[in-house]
């Protein structure tokens, strides 16, 4: 199996892996996932059609970036940059917060689908 095909495996088993626990908003119009189109050098495009109703987010598309070895970012459709992770906004890049969407139990969403995906890029998934 190749690299990538690995990385898809296991994001998949950590959105069914996170699905099973309930993570997101509740949406039957939106349990169904559309696959991710194959990543670039460290590059994903993203949309909530890929993730269903675990897309933690308030705009429905981006892109994931891994940066350096292990900062996972989020660049929005205008261009602005989002750290998805510890070790983004370590090296000054702006949290995620803004974006994050309610889930239906309160709180937010859950990353970890979104996370999980960038840290594949990153060759830590």
């Amino acid at each position: 199996m190749s690299r990538f095909g690995r990385r898809s495996a296991g994001v998949l088993a950590s959105t069914l892996v996170l699905a099973a626990c309930g993570a997101g908003v509740r949406d039957p119009g939106s349990t169904t996932a559309v696959p991710l189109p194959p990543p670039t050098s460290g590059r994903q495009p993203v949309t909530q059609a890929n993730f269903g109703y675990l897309w933690p987010l308030t705009v429905d598309r981006g892109t994931l970036e891994c940066r350096g070895v292990d900062q996972v970012v989020f660049v929005g459709a205008d261009g602005k940059t989002y750290a998805l992770n510890d070790k983004a906004e370590e090296a000054g890049v702006p949290g995620i917060g803004p974006l994050r969407k309610e889930g239906s139990q309160g709180g937010q969403v859950s990353l970890g689908a979104l996370l999980s995906t960038g840290l594949g890029l990153c060759g830590k998934g």
